[in-house]
C-alpha cells in the first residue's frame, strides 16, 4: 500500500488553519506568513477594538462624574452594606454603566486566542505531515534509482582500495594517496583496469544479493570476504540514503531568523521531533503500513540537526526569545487594557473593593504567564503569532492613549473657555 494514499494529507478543517496554508503559498516563508496573517487579523478585528475602547472611554468619564456621588453613598451607608449595594446599582443604572464592560476585552481576546490556537495546532500537524510526505517521496525516489546502487558500490570499492593502500604503506603521503585513489576512480569511470574489475565484481555480487528472495540465507552462504563486500556496499548505500533523507527534511523544513524549525518551539528543544513529539496523529497511526518507520525516515535528519545533549546550544531549535518577549509584551498590553478600562463601581466597603482590585492585579499578571507557557510548549509559529499580536496591540494602545490625551486636553480647554 502506498503511504501517500494512506495518509491522504489534506488541508486543515479549521478556517484559520486553511487560511494560513493558502497565505503561505503566496509568501516567501512561513515566518513572514504568520506576521502578515497577524496584521490582517488585527485589521479585521480593529473595529471591535475601537468600539470597545470608545465604550470604555465613555464609561470612564461616567465613572469620573459619579465619584463624588459614590463617595457620598459610601459615607452615608457605611454601616448598611446591602443598602449600599442597592444604591450603587441604582446609580449605575442611572448612568447606564455596565459593571462587566471592562471584562469584555479580555473575553474577546481569549476567544480569538483559542480559535487561532486551534488553527495553529491543525496547521502544525498538516505542515509536519507534508514534510514527512516529501521525505518519504525522496525515500521512494532514491530506492527506485539504480544509479544510487552504482554510486554506493563505487563508494565502497574506493574506500576498500584506500584501506588496502594504507595497510600496505602506512607512510604514504596525502598527495600520493589521493593520486592513487583518483586513478582508481578514473578506471571505474572508464570501465577498464583493476578498478573496473573490482567494481564489476562487487556490483554483480551485490546485485545477486538484492535479487535473492531470502537475503539472510544468501549472505550466510557467502565466504567472509564476499560477506564483507555485500555489507560494505549496503552500508555505503544506507549512508547515501541517509544523506538524501536528511537533505529532503531540511529542504521542506521552515526556518525563520534564529529559529531552525518554526513548527517546533522556540526553546532548547530538538529541531526534528521524535515520533512521540510529532504533531500529526495520522502519520503515527499509519506509518508502518508502508514497511518503513517514522524513525527510519526522520532519523537521518535527527542525527544531523538535533542536539546531542542539553548543553549543545548550537543545535537548539531556538533560544526562548519569542516566549520571553511575548510575556513582557503581554504584561504591557494587559496593563494598558486595564489602564484604559473604567474603574468599575464595586459593591461593598473598602475591604471588598481592595479584594477585587487584588484579583484584577492577579489576572493582569497571571494571564500573560499562562500565555507564555503556551508560547514555550507549542510551535514557534504560534509563539511568533502571539508576539506579533501583542506587539500590534501595544502600538495600537499607545496610539490610542496619545489620541485620547489630545482629545482630553481640547475638552479641558473648551470647558475652561466656557467657564470664563
Amino acid at each position: 500500500m502506498d503511504i501517500l494514499t494512506t495518509l491522504a494529507v489534506s488541508l486543515p478543517s479549521n478556517l484559520i488553519g486553511k487560511w494560513l496554508v493558502q497565505l503561505s503559498e503566496l509568501l516567501p516563508s512561513f515566518g513572514v506568513t504568520v506576521i502578515v496573517f497577524t496584521i490582517i487579523l488585527k485589521l479585521i478585528t480593529s473595529p471591535l477594538d475601537i468600539w470597545q475602547k470608545i465604550s470604555q472611554r465613555k464609561q470612564s468619564k461616567a465613572m469620573a462624574r459619579l465619584q463624588p456621588k459614590l463617595a457620598k453613598l459610601q459615607k452615608q451607608y457605611a454601616n448598611q452594606p446591602q443598602l449600599l449595594r442597592q444604591k450603587q446599582a441604582e446609580l449605575q443604572k442611572e448612568e447606564k454603566l455596565h459593571p462587566l464592560a471592562s471584562c469584555l476585552p479580555l473575553i474577546v481576546t481569549m476567544v480569538i486566542f483559542f480559535v487561532v490556537f486551534a488553527g495553529f495546532r491543525q496547521l502544525v500537524a498538516y505542515q509536519n505531515e507534508v514534510i514527512m510526505e516529501n521525505v518519504y517521496g525522496a525515500y521512494l525516489e532514491f530506492n527506485d534509482n539504480a544509479d544510487n546502487v552504482d554510486a554506493a558500490v563505487k563508494d565502497y570499492v574506493v574506500s576498500a582500495e584506500k584501506k588496502a593502500i594504507l595497510d600496505s604503506n602506512a607512510e604514504i603521503g596525502d598527495e600520493a594517496l589521493n593520486n592513487s585513489l583518483n586513478e582508481f576512480s578514473a578506471q571505474i569511470d572508464a570501465q577498464s583496469g583493476a578498478g573496473w574489475e573490482k567494481y564489476s565484481a562487487a556490483r554483480t555480487l551485490y546485485g545477486d544479493y538484492m535479487d535473492s528472495s531470502e537475503k539472510n540465507g544468501y549472505i550466510n552462504k557467502l565466504p567472509l570476504e564476499q560477506k564483507a563486500i555485500v555489507r560494505g556496499v549496503a552500508g555505503a548505500y544506507q549512508s547515501r540514503l541517509n544523506e538524501r533523507l536528511a537533505d529532503a527534511y531540511e529542504e521542506h523544513m521552515e526556518s525563520f531568523l534564529w529559529i531552525k524549525n518554526v513548527f517546533m518551539s522556540d526553546t532548547g528543544t530538538n529541531v526534528v521531533p521524535t515520533a512521540q513529539q510529532f504533531v500529526g496523529g495520522k502519520i503515527q497511526a499509519h506509518w508502518d503500513v508502508s514497511g518503513v518507520s517514522y524513525d527510519t525516515l526522520a532519523g537521518p535528519a535527527q542525527e544531523r540537526l538535533n542536539k546531542k545533549s542539553f548543553w549543545d546550544v548550537k543545535n537548539w531549535n531556538g533560544y526562548f526569545v519569542l516566549p520571553i518577549i511575548s510575556v513582557v509584551l503581554s504584561v504591557l498590553t494587559t496593563w494598558f487594557t486595564q489602564k484604559m478600562s473604567p474603574q468599575n463601581m464595586m459593591a461593598g466597603g473598602a475591604e471588598q473593593q481592595k479584594s477585587q482590585q487584588r484579583t484584577m492585579k492577579i489576572v493582569t499578571y497571571t494571564m500573560p504567564l499562562i500565555m507564555g507557557i503556551f508560547a514555550i510548549v507549542y510551535s514557534a509559529a504560534f509563539a511568533l503569532y502571539y508576539f506579533m499580536s501583542n506587539a500590534v496591540s501595544t502600538l495600537f494602545n499607545i496610539a490610542y492613549i496619545i489620541i485620547t490625551k489630545q482629545l482630553d486636553r481640547r475638552e479641558a480647554a473648551r470647558s475652561l473657555i466656557s467657564a470664563k
